[in-house]
C-alpha cells in the first residue's frame, strides 16, 4: 500500500493504533446517542394558532 504501514500477524493484517482509536470513539458516539434518545425523545409536532377573528377558517 502506498503511504501505509502494514503489519501482518498471523496470516492477516493488524489494524493500526490510530483506527482502532477511531472506532473506539464512533462506538462510544453511538452509545451516547442512544442514551440521550432515551432520556429526551424528539417528538415533534404541530403549533396551530386561532385566529383572532371568528369567521376565518384554519385548513
Amino acid at each position: 500500500m502506498a503511504g501505509g504501514r502494514l503489519a501482518r500477524t498471523g496470516g492477516r493484517l493488524a489494524m493500526p493504533f490510530r483506527h482502532k482509536l477511531m472506532l473506539l470513539l464512533a462506538v462510544e458516539l453511538v452509545a451516547i446517542g442512544f442514551q440521550q434518545a432515551e432520556r429526551n425523545p424528539y417528538r415533534p409536532g404541530i403549533t396551530v394558532e386561532v385566529p383572532d377573528r371568528s369567521g376565518h377558517v384554519i385548513t
